[in-house]
């Protein structure tokens, strides 16, 4: 995958976990305590900077109660 794609990916992720965790009213603090991170990696991640690993996102998906899958939607 090209370098610029993998930031687009990362940015699209980021969008989307925000936009979940905006519409349950969680804080980026609640989300991170649910997902057992921190809430300057969920910063991060929805700011589309950081790498996240598979368990990450598995962890944040639960937390979200959403697929894997929907958190990498191209379009809602």
């Amino acid at each position: 995958m090209p370098k610029g794609a993998n930031n687009v990916v990362k940015a699209n992720l980021g969008r989307n976990i925000k936009e979940l965790r905006l519409s349950l009213n969680m804080s980026q603090a609640k989300l991170a305590e649910k997902s057992e991170t921190d809430q300057a990696f969920i910063s991060e991640m929805e700011r589309g900077i950081a790498n996240p690993t598979l368990d990450s996102i598995l962890r944040i998906a639960k937390a979200l109660r959403v697929s894997v899958i929907e958190l990498f939607e191209l379009q809602r």
